[in-house]
């Protein structure tokens, strides 16, 4: 029996999947990709009294966090973390953040710059970070125990897009390979859309099938 529970909701305006993981031990909990409103994940965190203790986010496009303010103003103890090149990313949205009313300056100050190969805990749970950069320059994939979000790097089908700002598709193509070296039994948690696993994807991804990752 797992140690560990993963919720998932849907929110924002492009339909980003945020992701509360939870220790049943200790009740500390992380929330990822805080997108929009929350509502389901905040009742389970209240259900559950959980101590939010990191809001974790996998990089810092608009989409993953319009809801970040409203969710720091509910758990002001929580840690606020990012790759620090995503502060780069966060000023140059351009038309997207405008188009969608976001005020970069809404996310405050960080709290704690997130590297490659970190380990966060949740009580007895270790987190492990991946930098992954090629959707963006900081994007960063976490890992428990054959469970991966991967924020926008790796999709059911599919991979992140690389043609906006900091984007490289070769920076891409070596976080994916890296990625794969997970047990294929992992299930991943993407930014949109549905779960996935490595083994699904080393198969029938077309973007790997296809010859374009290989």
């Amino acid at each position: 029996m797992s140690n560990f529970t993963i919720v998932s909701e849907i929110s924002g305006a492009l339909k980003t999947n945020c992701y509360l993981l939870y220790d049943h031990k200790s009740k500390e909990a992380a929330l990822f990709d805080v997108a929009g409103e929350i509502n389901k994940l905040v009742k389970t965190i209240t259900k559950e009294q959980l101590i939010v203790k990191y809001i974790f986010c996998t990089h810092l496009h608009f989409d993953h966090v319009m809801g970040i303010q409203t969710i720091r103003e509910m758990f002001p103890d929580a840690l606020l973390a990012c790759n620090e090149k995503e502060l780069d990313v966060v000023e140059n949205m351009g038309m997207f953040a405008h188009m969608f009313q976001f005020d970069p300056k809404s996310l405050g100050e960080f709290d704690i710059f997130i590297e490659d190969n970190q380990i966060f805990s949740l009580g007895d749970l270790n987190i492990k970070t991946f930098l992954s950069p090629g959707h963006t320059p900081g994007s960063i994939c976490f890992y428990l125990d054959e469970h991966l979000i991967s924020g926008d790097v790796l999709f059911n089908g599919g991979v992140g897009r690389t043609d906006l700002y900091g984007g490289s598709f070769t920076e891409l193509e070596k976080s994916i390979q890296r990625l794969f070296t997970l047990p294929e039994t992992t299930k991943v948690y993407p930014g949109h859309g549905e779960f996935t696993d490595i083994g699904t994807e080393k198969r029938d991804n077309p973007f790997v099938s296809g010859g374009i990752l290989q």
